[in-house]
């Protein structure tokens, strides 16, 4: 049984890694966890929010069997997750960093939490007299706006700013595991550890020398055009109306930003990797690298995340390790709910069904069947027949779908819906669904949206808190 280290980044995009050539960004370690593994070029969230998409990694299920919609909701604890089941199999598991659990402290079948940003870290600042950064009051989201572009270094030490508590914390929980277990082994003791960092998200305020490390006139131009704004579905231009002061300007000197926090994560993955190495388990140890969602970075002038654009629903995905094809690239649709599989496939406790030998990935029957990634990665040229899903709730219900090079979004509560075609036109500038209604929809993305809308029947008459206001379900 082999070790597992699963880590992620908060809000970091599919495309902001130095391989990718998209950024001018120096990330020398996961560019060489790339080389040395495979990559999945198209992953998918299961929701572009962070507290639905951890329920998705932790269950292997998409929010329509959730219920987890919101960033203040849990998941029922009836549903299986991928440290419960590994504990239950002789894994020791443990969480480092950024949870986004409700309640805070809860385990969901972790044996052990550390360094916990909403809890521990804060706690360790009040021990030192600190308090953590954090948003003053906003008259307006342009305030809001004005704060997370326009932010300033942390006034922080380095020591104590969230990227490096995390680490820290990582590298000592990394020497407990080896000294406490023989997990260097193939026969014994192995470990999962989710090692979830908070950064790149915003507010970008890494300390130097990342803070300046980036000049925001060599960052690339956002994908977008002004005369697309009118015409993005309600729920979307909703959300965009609160970004209006967003500029050119603006959008470069956050992105510059926001490419020093990702630089300084990079190296602090290659800590843990060079820990990994000293105490002799690297050559046991599956990585997979990763994030929640991803963020517009002032793609069609909008921020953050929330809605189906590539930039924000589209992942990175790299795996390596014993077993795991080298230098690969892997074109296939792939979603945050497969990694409960793959895990648990790695670690020989579940197997996979699908045909992929015979060049034929066998069309999933439901929305919800997760697969294993591992014997795609052995068999990369199998015939793709998967359809992805994600969703979301802001603004009301959204669904993306996407087969192939076809993106449809659906919006519930208009009954909008967007096309894309991603071969086209990748970003997503030109949308063929205009005056389309739901009936226009092919049949093979219609039986899956029905599926989906059915499922997530049961959640309709929950409340969320949004702000100070309570509201219902996708509304």
């Amino acid at each position: 049984m082999k070790n597992i280290l699963f880590i992620t980044m908060d809000q970091l995009r599919y495309d902001a890694l130095g391989f990718m050539n998209a950024f001018p960004v120096h990330t020398p370690n996961m560019d060489s966890l790339a080389r040395s593994g495979t990559v999945f070029r198209n992953a998918y969230c299961s929701n572009p929010l962070c507290v639905p998409a951890r329920a998705s990694i932790m269950t292997g299920k998409y929010c329509c069997d959730t219920g987890t919609y919101y960033n203040d909701q849990g998941w029922a604890d009836a549903l299986d997750t991928v440290p419960g089941e590994l504990s239950k199999n002789g894994y020791f598991t443990v969480s480092v960093g950024k949870m986004h659990f409700l309640p805070a402290r809860k385990h969901y079948g972790f044996d052990k939490r550390v360094a916990d940003n909403n809890t521990d870290y804060i706690e360790y600042l009040a021990e030192k007299g600190l308090e953590r950064e954090k948003a003053p009051p906003f008259n307006s989201w342009e305030d809001r706006l004005a704060w997370e572009y326009q932010q300033e270094k942390t006034k922080l030490a380095d020591e104590d700013y969230v990227t490096n508590y995390i680490t820290r914390n990582a590298l000592q929980e990394l020497e407990s595991i080896k000294h406490r277990r023989d997990c260097e082994r193939l026969e014994n003791e192995p470990f999962f550890m989710w090692l979830s960092y908070v950064k790149p998200h915003s507010p970008c305020d890494p300390p130097e020398p990342y803070f300046s490390m980036y000049d925001p006139t060599d960052m690339p131009d956002p994908a977008a055009m002004e005369t697309e704004c009118p015409n993005f579905p309600h729920q979307v231009a909703r959300w965009k109306k609160d970004w209006e002061s967003l500029s050119s300007d603006m959008i470069k000197r956050n992105r510059a930003k926001y490419m020093g926090c990702v630089t300084m994560l990079d190296n602090c993955i290659g800590q843990v990797i060079e820990k990994l190495r000293e105490l002799e388990i690297y050559d046991n140890t599956l990585i997979v690298v990763s994030s929640d969602h991803g963020d517009y970075l002032g793609d069609h002038f909008m921020v953050q995340k929330g809605f189906f654009h590539d930039c924000s629903s589209k992942v990175p995905l790299i795996v390596t390790g014993p077993g795991i094809p080298a230098g690969q690239e892997v074109q296939h649709l792939a979603s945050h709910i497969d990694l409960l599989p793959t895990f648990l496939d790695y670690a020989g406790l579940i197997h996979d069904h699908n045909d992929y030998k015979t060049g034929q990935l066998t069309e999933v029957e439901h929305p919800s069947d997760a697969t294993s990634l591992l014997p795609l990665m052995q068999h990369p040229d199998a015939e793709d027949h998967r359809m992805v899903v994600s969703e979301s709730g802001i603004y009301g219900l959204s669904v993306m779908l996407r087969k192939g090079n076809t993106k449809i979004n659906y919006y519930d509560d208009t009954g909008e819906i967007e096309v894309f075609d991603l071969e086209q036109d990748p970003d997503e500038l030109s949308n063929l669904g205009t005056g389309m209604t739901q009936d226009d929809i092919p049949a093979e993305f219609q039986k899956t949206l029905d599926d989906v809308l059915m499922r997530l029947e049961t959640f309709r008459t929950g409340k969320y808190t949004f702000g100070n206001r309570t509201l219902d379900m996708f509304t």
